[in-house]
């Protein structure tokens, strides 16, 4: 049986893995480990490795052989795993390895280990791992980014991995800042029922706050998501990244909004249902508390940067939903991300409330 495997041929599964691990000299024993979105994964027990290979179906959606996207997912992969190996040893898997073809497409990589899930944590031992989270993304900012450019990344003409905007930080965070400001004036034109007046008051005090000529493009990672934050007796274990080229305070700040607010509201759509995360609200706010007790490491001036950040994260989901609402109809897409306009429509009505109540929030220490 061939399966759901992206490959020009008509080879069966067996084959498939077996042609990938005789290219790479292992051995042909292999268990199924289980599958993610996008890829298969297969245990090479007698050399610790696990063997991915890409899905020809993704979310209803027939996944069309990308030569570039495949080289520049894997080769972006690969360059994060050994960053972050520089300021954590082993989070992320040391050995990686790849090949890009119609035929056969694969990644080979080190066994990150069993994770805990959320459920069977408690909210001190979520805690913990927040810590060590923030620790390592703080520890990104200490680094110099290895590649140039701005964004996410893509192949230039000479098949180097860069930045996908060739433009100076601080220019693209003036501009964002700008669409910031937009949608939050978006949300106050709405129809929908919230303190606009105190939103509007304090809304554009902070984004008016964004810090700008301080920061600095480091290479750090966007997924934020529990599937490939693996919670080991070892320790935290990163795999599967989306890395990206831009501020640390603003995927600092997306890992925080993440775990505080947005998981747990989106736990009724088909992307994050299978996460349960509304049964585990308390562990992904401790998580987000000690992430962010230990990205700020006591320094006033971070936490003010990241209270803006986290705040910014807040506007435009909310107007991200605004946005589905307006539309005639959703694609496929959206409503597996998003769920349907019922649902979008109670999750926004909850966003604006959290709005409303951010400054308490501030308060209080609570982003």
């Amino acid at each position: 049986m061939k399966m759901n495997i992206l490959s020009s041929t008509a080879q069966t599964e067996i084959e498939l893995i077996t042609l990938a691990l005789e290219k790479e000299g292992l051995p042909t024993k292999f268990e199924r480990l289980g599958e993610g979105a996008w890829h298969y994964a297969y245990y090479i027990p007698k050399e610790d490795l696990v063997l991915r290979l890409p899905k020809k179906i993704a979310y209803d959606k027939e996944v069309a052989f990308d030569e570039k996207l495949f080289k520049t997912e894997y080769e972006g992969t690969k360059q994060f795993y050994s960053h972050a190996n520089k300021v954590k040893e082993d989070i992320c898997p040391k050995y990686f390895r790849y090949t890009v073809s119609e035929p056969l497409t694969y990644t080979i990589e080190s066994y990150a280990g069993r994770t805990t899930p959320l459920a069977d944590q408690t909210p001190a031992q979520a805690k913990l791992f927040g810590r060590e989270i923030g620790s390592f993304f703080l520890g990104l900012e200490e680094l110099e980014a290895p590649l140039p450019g701005v964004g996410y990344l893509t192949l230039n003409d000479d098949e180097k991995l860069t930045g996908f905007y060739n433009m100076n930080l601080q220019a693209m965070i003036r501009e964002e800042t700008e669409e910031y400001q937009q949608e939050l004036e978006a949300l106050l034109s709405s129809p929908y029922p919230f303190d606009k007046e105190k939103v509007a008051a304090f809304g554009r005090e902070l984004i008016a706050q964004r810090a700008v000529e301080s920061e600095k493009c480091i290479f750090t990672n966007q997924d934020t998501s529990p599937e490939n934050i693996l919670f080991t007796s070892g320790g935290i274990r990163i795999i599967d990244p989306y890395p990206i080229l831009y501020t640390g305070t603003s995927l600092a700040a997306n890992f925080a909004f993440n775990y505080q607010t947005l998981f747990h509201s989106l736990h009724n759509t088909r992307r994050y249902g299978k996460g349960n995360y509304q049964h585990v609200v308390p562990q992904l706010k401790a998580n987000a508390e000690g992430f962010i007790e230990a990205y700020t490491s006591g320094s006033e001036q971070k936490q003010k940067d990241l209270t803006v950040e986290v705040f910014i994260k807040l506007v435009t989901m909310a107007h991200d939903h605004l946005d589905l609402l307006q539309r005639e109809r959703l694609n496929e897409e959206q409503i597996i991300r998003f769920g349907t306009k019922g649902q979008i429509e109670e999750r926004l009505r909850f966003f604006l409330n959290e709005l409303e109540h951010y400054p308490r929030r501030m308060k209080h220490g609570i982003l």
